[in-house]
Parts: structure tokens; sequence; C-alpha cells
């Protein structure tokens, strides 16, 4: 895999109760860039991110597991976290290294407590949140309800980028309002679909939502508040910028329509994180404590000096311990030595990993703001913070 500008690189975690879809999700996800060559279930047992035994017998998550592919020339650094609140802690620490949090709402069973854990949390941790509505696939579903039971439990600005034409068994249409066409995905898993106008009925409704959503992306910005008035709309490039920013403050909270099983709305899902997602360049600057003194200190993502948080370790068969490590500042490479300011530890880096799941690939170097692993480390754990030469620094757990 090439290396990405930081601003290119989209870390985010896929959270939610369990059973919402998000390994079906993260699976989708991989197969639409071709990462993987088919689509993996869980009765199969043979998803990319619940690889582990035990997962497999039980047909939950219960490792965070870290996957990456590309799209639209950014690179996804995706976490696929467990729901159930026995392994709750797994979703809590990939939090801490993402910069954008997918919220996966069962289409079926909508807001749980799961849901209300992850979102609490993300939001005391100003992470910007997009919410996916999935399974709309299923027996028994009503949009407007769980759409309804996301604004009363997460804010009335929880805003439908999409609405589905019909949902339930067949479900493979969708309204996308901020493009105001419909969306109709092929049914036979490979995620492809065919975009058409809409019919006047659907053009009606669509236009009182593309009005609102203008209102809310103009509340981040005035200069487009402006050209409404002058233009009388807004086209798409104008309001990126605009978008970008309303997620970013959660002025408005896009919620989307999909069916991970069958691998409908996941593209336009992935579109929309490629373009207005966050990126570490949102993050630019994150508040440290002084290893010595114990005063702030800042970490500034332009910085040439390391810092690396190691947000998880796990013992794998035939390769050791493995670190899972977000760099904040700097670049790390194969032999760096680095000094685990936790322990009072110095550290040689080994070898650096991308992963997928159980697939491991070999790169050299990761600047800062991406994802990687790291094999053997002496002492270095979970919580840990590792830093070079000159900022000695630990980083909140």
């Amino acid at each position: 895999m090439k290396q990405y500008a930081t601003a290119d690189i989209r870390n985010f975690a896929l959270v939610g109760h369990g059973a919402s879809g998000k390994t079906c999700l993260s699976e989708a996800m991989l197969y639409c860039n071709g990462q993987i060559n088919r689509l993996g279930t869980i009765d199969a047992g043979n998803t990319a991110s619940d690889y582990h035994p035990g997962e497999q017998q039980r047909q939950i998550s219960i490792h965070a597991t870290p996957m990456v592919t590309e799209w639209n020339e950014k690179k996804f650094n995706l976490i696929d976290t467990p729901g159930y609140s026995d392994f709750i802690g797994e979703a809590l620490s990939s939090l801490a290294v993402v910069d954008m949090a997918v919220v996966v709402v069962s289409a079926v069973n909508g807001v749980e407590v799961g849901t209300e854990q992850v979102w609490d949390h993300a939001t005391r941790n100003e992470i910007p949140k997009i919410i996916v509505i999935n399974g709309l696939d299923r027996e028994h579903v009503n949009f407007d309800q769980v759409l309804n039971q996301c604004k009363e439990r997460f804010g009335h600005n929880v805003f439908p980028m999409q609405l589905p034409v019909t949902h339930g068994p067949g479900f493979s249409k969708v309204v996308d309002v901020l493009r105001s066409e419909l969306i109709e995905y092929n049914t036979d898993g490979s995620g492809k679909f065919t975009e058409s106008e809409l019919s006047e009925d659907f053009q009606l409704q669509v236009d009182e939502l593309h009005q609102s959503l203008i209102e809310y992306v103009a509340e981040s910005d005035d200069t487009l508040l402006e050209k409404f008035f002058e233009q009388g709309n807004l086209s798409e490039e104008e309001m990126r910028d605009g978008i970008h920013a309303a997620v970013q403050n959660q002025t408005f909270i896009p919620l989307f329509c999909t069916s991970s099983t069958s691998n409908i709305g996941v593209a336009r899902l992935m579109d929309f994180i490629s373009k207005f997602g966050s990126s570490p360049v949102d993050r630019a600057k994150i508040t440290a404590l002084d290893a010595r003194s114990g005063e702030e200190k800042t970490v500034d993502l332009a910085s040439s000096d390391p810092v690396v948080f190691v947000y998880k370790s796990i013992s794998e068969g035939h390769v050791g311990e493995l670190s899972f490590f977000r760099v904040y500042s700097g670049r790390v490479s194969t032999g760096v030595d680095l000094y685990n300011t936790s322990r009072s530890q110095n550290e040689r880096f080994g070898q650096l990993f991308i992963m997928n799941g159980k697939d491991r690939s070999n790169i050299g170097e990761l600047a800062a703001g991406d994802l990687g692993a790291v094999v053997k480390l002496k002492d270095t754990h979970s919580g840990n913070t590792l830093c070079g030469s000159f900022l000695r620094v630990m980083l909140k757990e």
C-alpha cells in the first residue's frame, strides 16, 4: 500500500450494540474495494474481522480488530469493535485513537444499551459521529420509528442523508438527499448501483430535506449562506467544506441506510467518509502530560519528534506479542528506538505491520496520524506512550 498524506487518512471505529451488523459492515467495506474477494458471513465464521476461534464459536466479536482499505484515494483505517457489555472496553479503547465514530444501529432493534454507551463515550471525548441504520432488508423493520428514536436519544439534529424507498426483504433502493437522486443497488452483493431521477413525490420530500441540510451547513459557514441566498441552491462541491465543518462540530449528525450482508448502501457511505469524514488533521493538536513534571504539554501532528500511543496488545499464534498503536507526531520505522514514558523503558521497534484481521502486511514506515502494529516489544502494554528523544510525554489512557 502506498504512503498517504495525513489529510488523506480516515481513522474510524465501527461501534454500537452487539448484533447490529458492525462486522458485516466492515466486511462489505473491504469487499467494495477488492481487499477481499468474497463476502464472509458470521454463520460461516469466515469474516476478516472475527477470526479468533472464540469469536467464530460464539458468533460475536470479542476483540477490536483493525483493518485497512482504500477508497477514492483515501486510506481507511477502520476498527471493528465488540458491542456486548462484557467486551465494551475494546470499543472504548479503540475510540481513543480514531477521529470519527461510525455508530451502527440495528434497523430491527433500534437504539440499545450498547449504542448509548459508545455514543456517550465518543461525545465526552469530542469525537464526531455518524449513524448507520443497518439491516434494512430484514423482517419487522420500521425505518421512521428508528430514525425518530435516534433523534429523541441523540438530538434533533440527526439528519437522514438517505431515505429507503422500501424496507424489509427486497430492500435495494434509497433516495440520496445530498444529490437529489434515486440509487438502486444490485441485489447480487456486488455493491454496484445505478442512479436516476426522483419521481415527483420523492422530489418534493427531498427538496424540503435539502433545504434543511443547507441550513445546517450554513450554521458552520456564513459565506455558504450568502451564496445560497444569491444562487437559490448550492452544489455538492460548494457544500463540501461546509459539510465537513458541520460534521466536525456536530451541527448535524448524518444518518445513512445500509444492508451490510447484501452490500447495499455501503459504497455511498464510504463515499461520504472519504469526502467529508474526519482526518487526523482535524485533531492536529492533543494534550498530554510531561513525563517528568506532570505539566500539560501539546503534541502537534506537525512535530518531527515521534509520539506513539499503544491502545491494544494481544498475543497471536506464530507471531507473539502484537502491539497496536497510533502515531500522533513524527514518524516511526523498523529499527527506530523510542522511550516508553509509562514504564521508563527503552524499546526498539521491530517489524511494522498494517493489519486486516489475521492478515498482516509489512510496512517500512508510518507517519503521523496513521495506525499500525509492531511485534515483540519488551515491556510495553496497552495504554503506554512511547516517545522520541526530545518530547517526553504521556497520553491519557
